[in-house]
């Protein structure tokens, strides 16, 4: 379905099942979701496609979030954004791969130290590899999918007000008029319309206190190019190849290239400073582009990497990154994550804990609209796995900024991180994996039943404890009664008491080894096959027939096609480009069209 004109609105109705305000990655996946399913929904977006956003870096369990959508409401177009080979070859080429999440620690004044640096190397095809989302793409993307499937775009109609009464809402636009729908998705952002009208917004209950400097530049050199050699730091996979992290004391730096891959359409990077607000408060009268090279210029390698480079757009910077809201469901409405909360880009938490709360919302919106139920009672659990995420998020991102005190605190609080990640990917595929060979939809239930709900892992009682062990040596240090070692003890500690550390004969992972500083080893073919070994037959009881119970035979299904569709796709643009020097002449047409 194309988009509506102005004109086009009075003819087809002004009446909706679902009003979805906002047309970023959330509400347009969303409304993709529901109109698939039969629901009249609407996109009301104040702005138009495409357009410039961040939040650009996924992670693995947003890939299999994505995944698990796809599979369960049946939109496959959702799987195509799940990993970089079909991003790149059915989305955007213009956005960038992502095989690690790389960390190079940095003091001011001095070079980067090669053995002051960690690597998390994300999942290999055919789950992953993960991707750099060029936004402006994939937002324009989502929103035609949603469209395609039945959903009214409306665009360039901002919001004033929506008018709550029994049977819905009324929505008042600026430029079209008013529309009415049976429930309102509020998917915009912090400057999200309900937020503001209901006085949701309240102080941040936050330990993360942070702001952000950010822009897209051309001429930002690999760090690679820059830095020693693989030999000396050791690292799997070329930082470039991934989200670099630069982290100091106080602070961080991403460094997202979407030009990191051979055919990438693409000569943009995005960078962006984030600056604990205590260590580094604003001084007046600077100017955000001022304060940017600043800091660039303290660090002499992340100078270096930046020497040549230029910004594409005005500096953009933020007075603090978090907000908050004190409700996130009410009588007839929600807000989606971006909309409700924010702790800090570190980790990518924000398009992770979307992608969870749709899935989780999709079917109870599905429901309530052929049921003709609406009843808040229906929507609780978005209450409070959206809050349970954040909070958990919170403490995980203020005590990273903790421990950038000291490289060999990151070292071990980082392990905390990279356990999480895996057991909540896991989680995820586990309930994949067993729809896929059954064909049951009810295998996504227990998504919704512990230990699988939330993310990274946050539902699994051992890994609750070992988290809370975690965060007590780091209050300890913050509160200057032990010192660095002590905390990096403990937190080992805490890892080996846990039982959730895979076996090193079995996995080859050396979690617990600190001077190994890739602790979670490689997520290829034979690496992922030895963790699932190792799940099925030597794990701790509490681990074995809850995670890594099943997918290797699908995963192997998977990469089968994966490598048949790049080797067709290789053939046919050759074939295409010699027939199109010998003739006008082809039946494309039917192909695009779903005509063959």
């Amino acid at each position: 379905m194309l988009e509506l004109s102005k004109s086009e609105v009075g003819q087809r109705g002004r009446e909706f099942d679902v009003a979805v305000i906002g047309g970023g990655i959330g509400g347009t996946t969303l409304a993709a979701i529901l109109a698939r399913h039969g629901v009249r929904v609407a996109i009301i977006e104040a702005g138009g496609h495409p357009r410039f956003a961040i939040g650009e870096s996924t992670v693995p369990e947003t890939i299999v979030g994505l995944r698990v959508m796809a599979a369960r409401y049946d939109v496959p177009e959702l799987g195509y954004l799940a990993g970089h080979h079909t991003l790149r070859r059915k989305v955007s080429t213009a956005s960038g791969v992502k095989r690690n999440f790389g960390f190079a620690y940095h003091r001011a004044g001095e070079g980067f130290r090669a053995e002051e640096c960690t690597m998390h190397p994300t999942w290999s095809p055919p789950i992953g590899p993960d991707s750099h989302f060029f936004r402006q793409d994939i937002d324009a993307y989502l929103f035609q999918v949603a469209l395609s499937y039945g959903a009214t775009g409306l665009t360039y109609t901002p919001v004033t007000s929506v008018e709550f009464d029994a049977d819905g809402a009324t929505i008042k636009t600026a430029t079209t008029g008013d529309y009415r729908a049976k429930f309102i998705v509020d998917a915009g952002g912090m400057r999200s319309v309900l937020g503001e009208q209901l006085d949701l917004r309240v102080d941040p209950p936050y330990q993360t206190h942070s702001r952000t400097i950010f822009n897209h530049f051309v001429g930002v050199e690999p760090f690679d190019k820059v830095i020693p050699s693989r030999k000396e730091h050791g690292m799997p996979s070329p930082f470039a190849q991934g989200t670099l992290h630069h982290i100091f004391k106080g602070g961080w730096a991403w460094v997202i290239p979407f030009d990191n891959h051979i055919g990438s359409t693409s000569n943009l990077c995005s960078v962006g400073i984030n600056l604990d607000l205590d260590e580094y408060p604003k001084r007046d009268g600077e100017s955000p582009e001022d304060e940017f090279w600043a800091h660039v210029n303290r660090f002499p390698s992340f100078q270096k990497q930046m020497s040549r480079a230029y910004a594409v757009r005005p500096y953009t910077s933020s007075q603090r990154s978090q907000f908050s809201s004190k409700q996130v469901i009410g009588d007839r409405w929600v807000l989606l994550p971006h909309a409700s909360d924010f702790i800090d880009p570190l980790f990518s938490s924000g398009l992770a804990v979307t992608t969870m709360i749709i899935n989780a919302l999709g079917h109870r919106l599905i429901d309530a609209v052929r049921t003709d139920d609406f009843s808040i009672d229906r929507f609780e659990y978005i209450q409070t796995w959206t809050k349970k995420s954040f909070g958990y998020y919170d403490k995980l991102v203020s005590y990273s900024y903790t421990s950038w005190d000291d490289f060999d605190l990151w070292n071990a609080w980082h392990r905390v991180w990279s356990l999480a990640t895996m057991y909540g990917a896991n989680s995820q595929l586990t309930a994949l994996m067993a729809f896929r060979s059954s064909k049951d939809e009810r295998a996504f239930d227990r998504l919704e039943q512990a230990p699988y709900r939330g993310l990274q892992a946050v539902d699994n009682p051992r890994f609750a404890e070992m988290f809370e062990a975690a965060c007590a040596a780091m209050q300890s240090y913050r509160d200057k009664t032990i010192d660095v070692a002590e905390a990096c003890h403990d937190i080992h500690v805490a890892l080996c008491a846990s039982g959730l550390v895979p076996s090193s004969r079995w996995t080859g992972w050396r979690a617990l080894d600190p001077d190994n500083r890739v602790p979670t080893g490689k997520f290829d073919m034979f690496g992922m096959a030895r963790v699932l070994l190792w799940g099925k037959f030597a794990s701790p009881k509490h681990v074995r027939g809850t995670y890594f119970t099943n997918g290797f035979a699908e995963v192997s299904k998977d990469a089968t096609k994966l490598l048949l569709a790049e080797a067709s796709r290789g053939l046919s643009v050759g074939v295409q480009a010699a027939r199109d020097m010998l003739t006008y002449r082809n039946r494309d047409y039917r192909k695009v069209g779903g005509l063959d």
